[in-house]
C-alpha cells in the first residue's frame, strides 16, 4: 500500500470549497436568526456590568465619605472628651481649694474657741485664786484683829492689793 503524502498534506480543493460554503451558510443563518438575540443578551449583560460597576463606585465613594465623617466625629469626640476631662480637673482643683479653705477656716475657728476657752479658764482661775487669797487674808486678818465690823472696808482694801499684785504678775 502506497500512501501519497502530498494528498494527505493538502486537502482536496472541492472539499475545501464545500466546507467554506457550508461555513458561510451556517454563519449567515446564525447571523440572521441568532445575532439579534445574542447581541441583545450581550448588551444587557454589558449594561448590567456597567450598572454594577457604577454602584460599586458609588458605594466606594460613600464608604470614603462615611470614613471621613467617622474620623471627623472621632476627632470631635476626642476634643470634647479632652475638654470634659480638663473641665473636671479644673472643677476638682477648685473643689479642693474650697475644701482646704473651709478646713482652714474651721481649724482657725476651733483654735480661736480653744484660745477663748483657755483665756476664760485662766481668768476664772485668777478670779478664783484672788477670791481665795482675799478670803484667806480676810480670815487671817479677822482672827488677828478679832473684829468683823470693818469687814467691807477691809475686803475692798485687800481686793485692791490683790489686783495690784496680780497686775504686776501678769
Amino acid at each position: 500500500m502506497e500512501v501519497n503524502i502530498v494528498e494527505q498534506l493538502f486537502p482536496n480543493g472541492l472539499t475545501v470549497l464545500t466546507q467554506l460554503c457550508s461555513t458561510l451558510v451556517l454563519f449567515l443563518v446564525a447571523k440572521h436568526f441568532l445575532w439579534a438575540s445574542v447581541k441583545k443578551f450581550l448588551d444587557a449583560r454589558a449594561d448590567k456590568m456597567q450598572e454594577e460597576l457604577a454602584l460599586s463606585q458609588k458605594a466606594k465613594e460613600e464608604a470614603f465619605a462615611d470614613r471621613k465623617a467617622a474620623l471627623e466625629q472621632l476627632n470631635t469626640a476626642s476634643t470634647k472628651s479632652e475638654e470634659i476631662v480638663s473641665a473636671a480637673i479644673q472643677q476638682a482643683k477648685q473643689e479642693k481649694k474650697h475644701i482646704l479653705a473651709q478646713a482652714d477656716k474651721e481649724a482657725a475657728a476651733v483654735k480661736q474657741r480653744a484660745q477663748e476657752q483657755i483665756e476664760a479658764e485662766r481668768r476664772e482661775m485668777y478670779a478664783s485664786m484672788k477670791k481665795e487669797m482675799v478670803d484667806v487674808a480676810f480670815s487671817a486678818a479677822g482672827k488677828l484683829i478679832g473684829e468683823h465690823e470693818g469687814e467691807k472696808v477691809d475686803r475692798q482694801a485687800i481686793d485692791a492689793f490683790v489686783k495690784e499684785a496680780v497686775g504686776d504678775g501678769e
